[in-house]
């Protein structure tokens, strides 16, 4: 085991214990509200650019300024819905459960990143890398990596090379 095993084991065992931490709920609700965030602001930022010109703010800064007070008060809603809901499970009981299946989230989540990156590194020469060559995980993570190529774009799909 070397150094890229232990960077992923570690990396794998932070996502599971903040899975774990946050519970369920709020790690869908938090992934939920990044894009509901991003879309209400990317439709619905053009709404408060009269605000911001009526503040007297530059022209050029209008609307990035306008797609942050949106994105950020989504966020916040959205927030105070996943606190609500957490609390709801809390009362009912099922706050052992929301955080045992925060943990299986946090495992896939940790998984789906680990194989992201080994795609990443597959574009590069890293793969051929003595230490690259020697860790024990980086098989199985280039092997999950080879059987999701056929769905990814095939420009993409010919660049990741391991062998």
């Amino acid at each position: 085991m070397n150094a890229f095993d232990l960077i992923f084991l570690v990396l794998m065992l932070l996502s599971i214990a903040v899975g774990l931490w946050r519970g369920l709920i709020s790690e869908v609700f938090a992934l939920l509200g990044l894009f509901v965030a991003l879309f209400a602001a990317w439709e619905l930022a053009w709404f408060c650019v009269p605000l911001m010109s009526a503040l007297r703010i530059a022209d050029w800064l209008q609307w990035p300024l306008a797609f942050l007070v949106v994105f950020m008060l989504v966020l916040l809603l959205l927030g105070l819905l996943r606190f609500l809901l957490r609390g709801l499970l809390s009362i009912a009981g099922l706050s052992p459960m929301d955080r045992g299946l925060g943990a299986l989230f946090g495992a896939a989540r940790g998984l789906l990143l680990a194989v992201l990156a080994v795609a990443v590194a597959g574009m590069t020469d890293l793969p051929r890398e003595p230490w690259w060559k020697t860790a024990k995980l980086a098989p199985p993570l280039e092997t999950a990596v080879i059987a999701a190529k056929p769905w990814l774009p095939p420009e993409l799909g010919k660049r990741i090379k391991y062998r």
